[in-house]
């Protein structure tokens, strides 16, 4: 279960890592000549590498099995990123943050698909109630350790760390069991192999909940894109401090995906949707009207507890949906959620960062309503069978 959860947190966990650096990247930009919105560019390809990556591993994963394509994935990475710290410029250095967070996506699908090869029904909502609690970790750990390594090193610090870090994941997953026997796997030649992709596409149960899950964290990467610099320059908190309250609200993550777990998967479902689309519209009007942090941070931390209290149940209706082909489910699944947050992290740098966050936040709250109504019946039949 730590293995597993650690992995699906692996990508993450190499966007946010990078978060305390952000109001130092003039540095970054100064030491390659360059102008800080291509290095805010580094943040966004990595994103978009974690989103096209799980396309790559997912089918290869339904094909080879699980542990192939994850090693695989995991070695390329550690060479990437070792190679970030030797980066001549600022053009190879945003290619190899692509590459980075393109072979982190193997840990994140692969994680997902393992847990839809062993688990079923209540079984398989409160194991991923597990997984997304270890995951929410990520967020709360990986800023904390992010400032402190940028207290004694500078920006290339923080990709020795990373390249570690995956060594590590590394020979954990060494010792991983294969949990997709040769009978299950695809037979297809490798050509046809991605053509699952499309099959699982036309599953409109399956990419309904997924639109829900995606759009839920549409309003939560707003608030990572633009936390650093309405936290820390606007308001003036330190980095400390900015690092507490990211850690409060990926705790928020956490014990939502703890309590969500345990709840039947209609009513996390509910509540999550409805909880987290009235704590966004509280967060847009606090920052529309600029008003007190504190203010501000209760109802981040809110809306992140409703965004988790869902996820469990979404994820498990996710992958229940379309289950024979779980690899390239979990692939799309991943895609569409990063691609989401590849979308909204330059969106929110767009004019006055206040109003652009509110309108991506509100934007995203009102499609994941939409998305949800659309598969609420399906929801009530799974209810119903469970029952």
């Amino acid at each position: 279960m730590l293995l597993l959860s650690a992995l699906s947190a692996f990508g993450p966990f190499v966007v946010d890592l990078y978060l305390p650096a952000l109001p130092a990247l003039p540095d970054l930009a100064a030491y390659f000549d360059s102008s800080t919105s291509m290095v805010q560019m580094t943040l966004t390809t990595g994103m978009i590498g974690l989103a096209v990556g799980q396309l790559l591993f997912g089918p290869l994963s339904d094909k080879y099995g699980r542990k192939i394509p994850l090693l695989v994935s995991l070695a390329v990475y550690i060479v990437s990123t070792v190679a970030i710290v030797f980066a001549p410029d600022m053009e190879t250095l945003i290619a190899l943050r692509f590459v980075q967070g393109f072979m982190a996506a193997g840990g994140v699908v692969v994680s997902r698909a393992v847990v839809a090869d062993l688990y079923h029904g209540r079984e398989m909502t409160r194991f991923f109630g597990l997984l997304m609690t270890v995951n929410g970790l990520a967020p709360i750990v990986s800023p904390v350790i992010g400032s402190a390594v940028l207290g004694f090193t500078d920006w290339w610090g923080m990709f020795v760390l990373l390249a570690l870090i995956g060594a590590a994941a590394f020979a954990g997953s060494a010792r991983l069991y294969e949990s997709l026997p040769s009978e299950k796997r695809l037979a297809t030649p490798l050509s046809h192999t991605f053509a699952t992709l499309f099959k699982v596409v036309k599953n409109r149960t399956f990419i309904l909940f997924v639109a829900v899950e995606s759009f839920a964290f549409g309003g939560m990467f707003a608030y990572i894109s633009a936390s650093p610099f309405v936290f820390q320059e606007y308001y003036g908190l330190s980095s400390f401090m900015f690092s507490l309250c990211f850690a409060a609200n990926g705790a928020a993550l956490v014990v939502g995906s703890n309590l969500g777990g345990r709840l039947q998967n209609a009513t996390a479902t509910r509540s999550g949707v409805f909880g987290s689309l009235l704590m966004g519209l509280g967060v847009a009007a606090v920052l529309v009207t600029q008003g007190n942090v504190w203010l501000l941070e209760a109802g981040l931390f809110l809306m992140l507890l409703f965004i988790g209290l869902m996820l469990p149940a979404l994820s498990a209706l996710a992958m229940s949906a379309e289950r024979r082909y779980a690899g390239s489910a979990s692939a799309l699944l991943g895609f569409l959620v990063f691609m989401v947050g590849a979308v909204v992290s330059p969106l929110v740098g767009i004019g006055n960062i206040f109003y652009a966050t509110a309108t991506v936040i509100v934007a995203s709250k009102l499609l994941m309503l939409a998305s949800y109504w659309a598969v609420r019946g399906k929801i009530a039949e799974e209810a119903d069978e469970t029952a």
